[in-house]
């Protein structure tokens, strides 16, 4: 196999140089002659991508040894790990990760020449005695790649020569890649992926090679336009960056958005390529193709792009196939599919829906591993992928990874990747999300994009990632598939370098997560205090560990590490004020990472310490200068015109009406759907209506027709993000004016008919007003109008009022039990 030879060309950019394929060979041929080698050991490769690489790796085989790719982000144990697996007497690296690497070596207890590309300067007299890389057994292994390690440690992938070509030549049938390209290098080069389709395929065909040495937008763009680039190999993650960015600039435009959809409809390439020309001359004009590969892509960008007059193709491999199985081709794309099998490999779907791979491009096996290599290729030479899939005519579909598929105990399969891919596309709140089971249902890791929240001005994380987000997915997911519990972390969930979840990692991701709070890991995470703070930042902590019962360190976020809500920040708001006579804003206050973060803000504001201490009493009885809603009349209106409906179709029952009291009341009830307001106000006089007000949450009163309804209908309005201060000190208005309030302390209508967790806000007021509260509980509503049905059922409903509850005889937790007990027991005698 003739692998390089000089074509009197430039091969490769780097950093604005350039290298000639004559340059390339004779960096090849100079650092073969810095090695010593016996046939087949082996030389490791760690760097990040650069020219050096195509040095190294040539250089090895040119003295018939095995080149070990490795990744440059390694830990010292991980370099460690795979120097002991694989034994080899060398290794190239740079200076930039040179020290962990000598840590690995360390580590290893093995002898391991160490040589820096840095300080290799090939001489410029130095001529090799032939300028060709000529491959003569192409039977021997060429590469060792380590797996990424979703599902376990990492196993060493040997493929010879002959995989490789297997795959260069298929691509070129298939039209993916050739000599007349300029192919940009983005991807790190230890994956099989961009190794074998921006390193040896355009060394191989003469392709214009740029290696970008920067990660970055400005760099990218940069690049595309200064080399005319016409074939970019990236992962699912690098387009959805784009997309996200080129959809946002036209959605912010009345006309682009029309002409997009325009676009959509009509369905022309060749249209879309001059309506848009603009965003194809931003990615240099030359784009013929954009591949993707390394997991699933969304349809939905697919289709962007090609509205766009963009082509975007999506492929499937794995290491161990050398990497690719299955491309779409530039002339015939399937939407949702990997496209249809390169030439030479065969591939079937087992019995179980596996993906099974035959053909030259097969591994010769893992090193060191034959139990592994025997459970991953059969007898007769089928390599089981561990992937599901089915074939639609020609077109292969990948379902989902068989390890990865969760199996509840009713026997239901689900796809993670799925509910996932479907979540991120609702919200730019959540940057990484993972769905796994627990305690036999579905829970969500979710690792929010802390930069949105804090531009959103969004203070409670934990319930609008709830209610926003993940309840919107439930309401239309079945049962089986609903998310019934969300985990929110603060560091990056464990992934792959190309951003696959690592999920066997997930279990003890979250116990590291759960033991922040432990001796041994805050000692590795220790923050310092600067000195300059360390007073108000003391005196934070002494007032959060004594009122919260908590521990308290410096990088701890309020909510996320301490668990504390909304009502909580009022009051340390309150304190902060009282204490440090700091005025923070709401808002202001959400953009703050950590307690360290407050103390700082503090000690810039000039806030000086007088011991006051807080109390919601103060906070309530601050006098604010905000109307009420204008009047009951839609309340009243409503009350009349259901009044039949309530009787005749849902065959109301009240009971213990009685209990409704002739002086200002907090009355508190479950809430299981739309009608439960409009039962209540059927069980009550127009008299005590109109001296009735409800708290309701924002986000169901987001329209004006809605706000309007509102105002007119004694509805105080809670945005659980901002001025709940303020909203606090309009309910105690209310009721300090003789009124009643009726609160639904759920926050939201159950969605699967059970009872949910009380907020305390109901019983601060009653506590610190001296306010009796009300208990009423309702049943039939869920199954009347469950949460999602866009039409009530005939169903009978019950409301029940309950004794008082004089808050003089309890504290605010005492009142927030007693009142769901009441409340929980009439619902469960049934």
């Amino acid at each position: 196999m003739r692998f390089i030879y000089d074509r009197n060309k430039v091969a490769v950019i780097f950093k604005d140089k350039e290298y000639t394929y004559k340059e390339i060979i004779q960096g090849i041929k100079y650092y073969a002659t810095l090695l010593t080698l016996n046939p087949d050991d082996k030389v490791v490769i760690t760097m990040e991508n650069r020219p050096e690489m195509i040095f190294s790796i040539f250089s090895v085989w040119e003295n018939i040894g095995t080149s070990i790719v490795l990744d440059s982000g390694y830990t010292p144990d991980q370099y460690a790990y795979a120097f002991k697996d694989s034994e080899p007497k060398y290794v190239f690296t740079s200076s930039k990760i040179v020290e962990v690497v000598r840590k690995g070596i360390e580590l290893s207890g093995l002898d391991i020449k160490v040589i820096i590309v840095d300080d290799i300067e090939i001489p410029k007299d130095y001529i090799p005695s032939n300028y060709e890389v000529i491959i003569e057994d192409m039977t021997r292994v060429a590469l060792i790649l380590y797996t990424s390690g979703t599902t376990g440690q990492p196993k060493g992938v040997m493929l010879t020569f002959n995989n490789i070509e297997s795959n260069i030549k298929a691509i070129r049938e298939i039209q993916l890649v050739d000599e007349n390209d300029r192919v940009l290098a983005i991807l790190p080069y230890h994956h099989i992926l961009p190794l074998n389709i921006t390193l040896l395929m355009p060394m191989y065909f003469g392709t214009f090679l740029v290696i970008l040495d920067e990660i970055s937008s400005e760099a990218l763009k940069t690049a595309l336009k200064t080399y005319s680039i016409s074939v970019i190999m990236g992962v699912p993650r690098v387009w959805e960056l784009l997309h996200k960015v080129i959809m946002a600039k036209i959605n912010s435009n009345w006309a682009a958005k029309k002409l997009f959809n325009i676009c959509a409809k009509i369905d022309s390439e060749a249209l879309s390529k001059r309506v848009f020309k603009k965003v194809s001359d931003e990615l240099g004009g030359k784009m013929r193709v954009l591949a993707s590969g390394g997991a699933k892509l969304s349809p939905e960008i697919i289709n962007d792009f090609r509205t766009l007059g963009l082509r975007i193709i999506e492929g499937y491999g794995l290491t161990e196939t050398s990497p690719v199985v299955a491309f779409n081709r530039p002339e015939h794309i399937t939407v949702g599919s990997v496209g249809t099998v390169i030439p030479d490999v065969e591939v079937k779907i087992g019995e179980d829906s596996e993906i099974l791979v035959r053909g030259a491009n097969v591994m010769k096996g893992y090193y060191n591993n034959p139990v592994a290599t025997q459970e991953a290729i059969d007898k007769d030479g089928w390599f089981h992928t561990g992937d599901l899939g089915k074939f639609e005519g020609n077109d292969l579909f990948v379902i989902g990874r068989k390890k990865e598929m969760i199996v509840l105990s009713n026997g239901k399969n689900i796809n993670p990747g799925d509910i996932e891919t479907s979540i991120l596309k609702q919200t730019d709140l959540i940057k990484e999300i993972a769905v796994m089971e627990y305690n036999n249902h579905l829970m969500a890791i979710v690792y929010p994009d802390f930069d949105v929240i804090r531009r959103k001005q969004i203070s409670n994380i934990k319930e609008t990632l709830k209610w926003e987000i993940i309840d919107k997915y439930n309401v239309t997911a079945p049962k089986y598939r609903k998310i019934l519990e969300i985990k929110i972390v603060k560091d990056e969930l464990p992934k792959t370098k190309l951003g696959k979840i690592r999920r066997f990692m997930l279990k003890d991701f979250l116990k590291k997560m759960d033991t922040e709070g432990n001796e041994d890991v805050l000692q590795k995470k220790k923050v310092v205090v600067p000195e300059d703070v360390a007073y108000e930042y003391s005196v934070l902590k002494d007032y959060l560990e004594k009122n919260y019962n908590t521990k308290v360190e410096p990088d701890y976020h309020l909510e996320l590490d301490l668990g504390l809500d909304s009502l909580d920040m009022v009051e340390i708001l309150s304190f902060i004020e009282s204490n440090f006579g700091v005025k923070i804003p709401e808002e202001k206050f959400s953009e703050m990472k950590n307690i360290l973060e407050i103390a700082e803000y503090i000690k810039k504001s000039g806030g000086t310490y007088h011991e006051e201490g807080t109390n919601w009493k103060k906070i309530l009885e601050q006098d604010i200068d905000e109307p009420l809603p204008k009047s009951s009349i839609v309340s009243k209106f409503t009350k009349f015109l259901f009044k039949p409906v309530l009787h005749f179709y849902f065959h109301l029952k009240k009971t213990n009406t009685d209990k409704v009291l002739n002086v200002p009341a907090i009355y508190v009830g479950n809430h299981q759907s739309f009608i439960d307001a409009f039962a209540f106000n059927e069980s009550v006089s127009y008299k005590k209506l109109s001296d009735t007000y409800y708290i309701a949450v924002s986000v169901h009163f987001d329209s004006p027709m809605r706000k309007f309804l509102a105002n007119r209908g004694n509805v105080i309005i809670i945005d659980i993000n901002k001025n709940l201060k303020d909203t606090l000190q309009i309910a105690a208005k209310v009721l300090r004016n003789g009124k009643n309030l009726v609160i639904f302390p759920e926050g939201a209508r159950t969605r699967d008919g059970e009872l949910q967790e009380f907020k305390k806000t109901f019983a601060i007021l009653s506590k610190e007003l001296n306010i009796p509260v009300v208990p009423f509980g309702i049943k039939g509503a869920y199954e009347a109008m469950p949460y999602g049905s866009k039409f009530p059922s005939s169903k009978p409903i019950e409301i029940n009022f309950f004794d008082s509850i004089n808050p003089e005889n309890y504290s605010i937790d005492e009142i927030v039990t007693k009142t769901r007990n009441t409340i929980k027991d009439w619902l469960d005698a049934k």
